[in-house]
């Protein structure tokens, strides 16, 4: 089969909109196919840079293939004054991230060169299994590579992310979606929690090449989530906001360097904001403006997702879990009951 990697562009733009609250706008039926996408051959770099010795990587997303088969997926070509040099191409896994709402890896591709670099302006040539390719120069400099000192928190301040959806108001619409939907619906409830958003301070410009940078989230006992870890290029400008799913005295991280010469780590004292800065998770109910419900030209009621009229207050329940007609729970009002959260009717 031919692994393609043209896809991940716009399986990535999917998965950016796919949280729309219009679940009709969100739709798609594009299925992503295995692939590697490399970041540079679309966004070229001007320059990169590395030290006398080291290696140098590039950025991608990889789905559905294993980072041992990956690299045949990707051709890199050096060349100083013209002569080509032999590399070796090794692709890393990062952080799991999404392909058209399917899980899948940011990745880092490391080239390296089976004779060291010496100083010198080098010519890169990127390419992939469709053809497509592009050329930017490598400047080695004439300092020999070494293992850099972990970063800094640059900035470091509270964010609040959404991290989910709940609850419906929808309609029947005159309508019809790209999909053939003709049901229109927005969600009512989102679920808000407090993240740190934090800027690494650089690192030094020869040794950057050959290094990555990353963020590794801490639990409300201070040790490392293993699922809290971001990793990217030791590049300049660069940030993170790492959410946090449960409230903590503290909301803390910790920034740190792999050396990607021999796969060695190191790391930074913790960098913490309270909770008082941060906030806690909690929940915003929202509903459609008279406004977005007469642009939407529903033929049919405007109900909420339990089967309310809306604009009516639901009625009493007799026990604290009912279940429709499918089986299925709506325990959760409950839940929002006893944080004192209720819906705001029309």
């Amino acid at each position: 089969m031919r692994l393609k990697s043209r896809f991940l562009g716009t399986c990535l733009l999917l998965a950016a909109v796919a949280s729309a609250p219009d679940r009709a706008a969100a739709c798609s039926t594009e299925v992503p196919e295995p692939g590697l996408l490399v970041w540079e051959i679309g966004n070229p770099p001007d320059r990169l840079f590395t030290a006398t010795g080291g290696v140098f990587s590039l950025y991608g997303v990889l789905y559905d293939v294993e980072p041992a088969d990956a690299a045949a997926l990707v051709d890199v070509a050096l060349t100083l004054d013209g002569e080509a040099l032999a590399t070796e191409v090794e692709v890393l896994r990062l952080s799991p991230t999404l392909v058209g709402a399917q899980p899948a890896w940011t990745v880092a591709i490391v080239v390296r060169p089976l004779e060291p670099l010496q100083a010198g302006d080098y010519q890169v040539a990127v390419g992939n299994v469709d053809g497509d390719e592009t050329t930017f120069p490598l400047t080695v400099e004439a300092e020999p590579v070494a293992m850099p000192e972990p970063p800094t928190a640059a900035v470091i301040q509270p964010e609040e992310v959404t991290a989910g959806y709940d609850g419906q108001v929808c309609c029947e619409s005159r309508q019809t979606s790209s999909c053939g939907d003709t049901e229109r619906c927005t969600f009512t409830l989102v679920s808000k929690v407090p993240a740190v958003h934090v800027s690494p301070s650089p690192l030094p410009r020869a040794q950057a090449g050959s290094a990555l940078v990353w963020v590794q989230r801490l639990d409300a006992a201070g040790q490392p989530d293993p699922d809290g870890r971001f990793s990217y290029p030791a590049r300049n400008n660069i940030s993170w906001t790492v959410e946090f799913a449960a409230a903590q005295a503290e909301y803390c991280v910790v920034l740190g360097v792999t050396y990607l010469v021999d796969g060695t780590s190191v790391s930074g004292s913790p960098q913490c904001l309270t909770r008082e800065e941060a906030g806690e998770p909690h929940v915003v109910t929202q509903e459609p403006s008279d406004e977005e419900i007469e642009s939407w030209e529903c033929v049919g009621p405007l109900e909420y997702d339990d089967g309310t009229p809306f604009g009516e207050e639901p009625p009493a329940e007799k026990s604290g879990c009912r279940l429709d007609g499918d089986g299925v729970s709506w325990a959760w009002m409950v839940v929002l009951a006893g944080l004192g959260l209720r819906r705001r009717r029309r």
